[in-house]
């Protein structure tokens, strides 16, 4: 059986804020926009993510894409 991965937004805040960045910052630096952002935070669980998105959020962060992302 396969493992659902989903981009989990607690992890996505935690770093965001550890490096220092508004979500204003991060949108500007990934091209995802604000209200993307702010969405993805909020939910534990984004099962319905765009990989680009994941990848854009990522490489703003300076961090690989598996570290945004949880399984069950």
């Amino acid at each position: 059986m396969l493992a659902t991965v989903y981009l989990d937004g607690k992890k996505l805040k935690r770093i965001r804020t550890l490096k220092g960045k508004t979500q204003r910052a991060l949108s500007s630096e990934s091209g995802v926009s604000t209200s993307t952002i702010w969405l993805l935070e909020r939910r534990e669980k984004n099962e319905n993510f765009h990989p680009p998105t994941l990848t854009k959020l990522a490489r703003a962060l300076g961090v690989e894409p598996t570290d945004l992302v949880s399984g069950e």
